[in-house]
């Protein structure tokens, strides 16, 4: 029974999670998703103006990938409000 036990190595949750890590594939990471509250004002400010998607992306100077990640964690949180246009409009 030994020589069968000696086969399986003893595994923990660190090994395990560095397994996971080094085979995971990461979504985003081009991207900048840490905002100022300057920007966060702003990009709240042209939200409530009903501006498009390009316009606030122009303004901000950001990727159109980050202002939509923003906008839907804020509409998650209860921060901005749904509003009638589409952002792409």
């Amino acid at each position: 029974m030994q020589a069968a036990e000696s086969l399986i190595r003893p595994s923990t949750w660190q090994q395990e999670k560095a397994l996971i890590k080094a085979r995971a594939y990461v979504a985003g990471v081009q991207y900048n998703f840490i905002w100022t509250p300057q920007d966060k004002a702003k990009f709240r400010r042209l939200w409530r103006e009903n501006r498009g998607l390009m316009y606030i992306c122009n303004e901000l100077d950001r990727h159109w990938v980050e202002v939509m990640v923003l906008a839907a964690d804020l509409l998650d949180r209860g921060q901005i409000k749904e509003r009638e246009r589409p952002l792409f409009g």
